[in-house]
């Protein structure tokens, strides 16, 4: 099978694109394709969800397209190509997916945590999640991501006494309250001061015009090189922050900002909120926990981060780009199957 055009279902979150494009780019690095991004997020909400799961069946039948269009919002420019293959990322582009998997009749790839769908929806499951483990899954340490340990060094050079924060928001698991972010403050503050370093510093859209003027008012702006306020001045730099920082710290909302930060090749510290309301089998709290048993990241709560020591912490950096492995991996399986 010669895959030429690959479609990328988006459903909005910029996570879950950003994994997508991420293994779409480590296949092209392998052979030639063009990748087109379709707009497919399920509108339902969640009690309707499962009521489509029983119709499509453990096979996963396509919806009728006219059901398709009133349960979801579908953009396929006119001009696209069919597909190949399809890729996507996040559960609300499984129905969109799988429906037109089954009309072009070409594989499905899955990237995260498949529940509550059946396996024998996709072709093949890209799994960070442990315990997924599956006849048609690849498991992986971290989840797809176009950035690489080149890709950064392309966007700048690393600088000696300067480190990187990046920060998002909250999330359902991971709420961060007003005594969170002051904490994290007075952490950058302490260890600027104890380390003899200073800052580059970047929030985001998730982050929120109240968390922002806190932080600016318990951030000593003396520390700080550089500053990104999304809301003042949405500046598209993180790659460039950080390519510049020696040691990238995170916040614990996003996965994918996590993946990103470690796929630069630096050391990692992931920054959560000091109550976390998910269980023990939540997939994000496996996933951080086995990076942090693999000295991928070092995890910090917000009142802990001033404790941090880059002296007394060991990381196993990324050498290589892991995406490049799972593509090969995976267009084996496709060959094979085809």
């Amino acid at each position: 099978m010669r895959i030429k055009t690959v479609w990328i279902i988006s459903e909005g979150s910029p996570g879950h694109i950003s994994q997508s494009e991420g293994l779409v780019s480590g296949m092209a690095s392998i052979v030639s394709l063009q990748s087109i991004k379709i707009e497919g997020r399920t509108t339902v909400r969640g009690w309707i969800r499962p009521l489509i799961r029983f119709f499509m069946g453990r096979k996963g039948r396509a919806l009728p397209i006219f059901l398709l269009k009133h349960i979801s919002n579908i953009t396929i420019p006119e001009s696209a190509a069919e597909p190949d293959l399809i890729v996507s990322s996040g559960g609300k582009s499984v129905f969109v997916a799988r429906t037109l998997a089954q009309k072009y009749q070409v594989p499905y790839i899955f990237i995260g945590e498949r529940k509550p769908y059946p396996a024998e929806w996709f072709h093949t499951i890209i799994s960070p999640v442990p315990g997924e483990s599956c006849y048609n899954s690849i498991d992986v340490e971290l989840i797809p991501t176009p950035v690489t340990p080149d890709f950064i060094a392309q966007k700048g050079t690393t600088e000696k006494n300067l480190w990187c924060m990046i920060i998002g928001g909250s999330s359902r698991s991971r709420n961060f309250s007003k005594a969170d972010w002051i904490g994290l403050a007075d952490g950058m503050n302490s260890l600027a001061k104890k380390n003899n370093i200073r800052w580059l510093l970047t929030t985001s859209r998730r982050t929120g015009k109240e968390t922002e003027e806190l932080l600016k008012q318990h951030i000593d702006s003396n520390v700080l090189v550089d500053a990104i306020w999304w809301q003042d001045n949405p500046r598209r730099e993180l790659y460039n922050f950080m390519a510049r920082g020696e040691v990238l710290f995170v916040t614990q909302d996003s996965l994918t900002m996590v993946t990103e930060a470690v796929s630069t090749g630096k050391p990692v510290i992931a920054v959560q909120p000091n109550l976390i309301d998910a269980d023990t089998n939540n997939f994000s709290i496996s996933y951080f926990e086995k990076l942090e048993k693999n000295k991928r990241i070092a995890q910090y709560d917000c009142n802990s981060l001033k404790n941090f020591s880059i002296y007394n912490q060991i990381f196993c950096l990324l050498k290589q780009p892991a995406v490049k492995e799972i593509s090969m991996k995976l267009l084996s399986k496709i060959q094979i199957s085809n």
